[in-house]
């Protein structure tokens, strides 16, 4: 055989073990497996579980749900807290992040945020009657204010860049209404969720101690599903729902569901 022919032989055989030795991705391993497995971290109404049967709900549990049933896979949950959720991910625990993620560049950096549903902005829980006499939200960024707000999650990211002067705790709590109780005990002046959160939770009985801060929201990003980097075969197959569900309005319907119900959480 002729060097050349030889030279072009062996590169040939060499490509060819390089793509078998390839992994498989996400979508080839859920088609084959028939499970998709989905990190949740408790945020109403986005995802929320029941404390007595295990059931996850909530408008991305739907829609995940929706996915799942699309593709015929069964959805097989895990559960984390925004502070875990990129090692969660990178270290695959799970194969996406069903939960609602809200944008932020540090977070990013680390994983791979699929197309939004939908986008929300930040709020606070504070004491009926505004004893601080709070108006803005420029009005949480002075001293002897104490803020506080769930450990890794957005509002935790957004409350240490822009109100560096009042004190902020960062709360490991596994879901964001345990965080509003800061606000009844007197350890924090505000309590960060997101204004939705923080409306369908203020529906339900026993919260006439508590009222939202503003009327308007601020700080507004999108949120949606997130994976790890390195999967573009996953990431398109993702994104292409994502448009299909936008295109389709599913979020929004699902949020007016969701908060047309009588009461909020307890």
């Amino acid at each position: 055989m002729h060097r050349p022919l030889l030279m072009l032989g062996l590169l040939s055989s060499l490509w060819t073990g390089v793509a078998l030795a390839q992994p498989a991705g996400v979508l080839a391993k859920v088609k084959s497996e028939g499970t998709l497995k989905v990190c949740y971290a408790q945020t109403t109404p986005d995802a929320f579980k029941d404390t007595k049967s295990g059931q996850w709900s909530g408008v991305f549990v739907d829609l995940t749900n929706e996915l799942a049933a699309w593709m015929k896979v069964k959805v097989e949950p895990v559960e984390v807290t925004f502070a875990t959720v990129i090692l969660a991910l990178n270290r695959g625990d799970c194969d996406l992040f069903g939960a609602s993620l809200l944008y932020n560049a540090p977070r990013a950096m680390e994983i791979d945020y699929i197309i939004p549903f939908a986008a929300k902005g930040m709020n606070a829980v504070i004491a009926a009657g505004n004893p601080k006499h709070f108006s803005r939200p420029e009005d949480f960024n002075q001293d002897g204010v104490t803020l506080a707000a769930v450990a890794g999650s957005r509002d935790y990211e957004v409350a240490k860049r822009i109100f560096p002067k009042a004190k902020l705790i960062a709360l490991n709590t596994p879901t964001d209404i345990q965080l509003f109780e800061t606000v009844r005990r007197g350890d924090a002046d505000a309590a960060f969720a997101n204004g939705i959160t923080i409306r369908w939770w203020l529906k339900a009985p026993d919260h006439e101690w508590a009222t939202v801060a503003f009327k308007d929201d601020f700080s507004t990003q999108p949120n949606g599903w997130a994976i790890r980097y390195g999967d573009p075969a996953w990431k398109d197959f993702l994104d292409s729902f994502a448009r299909f569900a936008l295109a389709n309005d599913r979020a929004k319907e699902l949020y007016e569901s969701y908060l047309g119900r009588d009461a909020g959480p307890k």
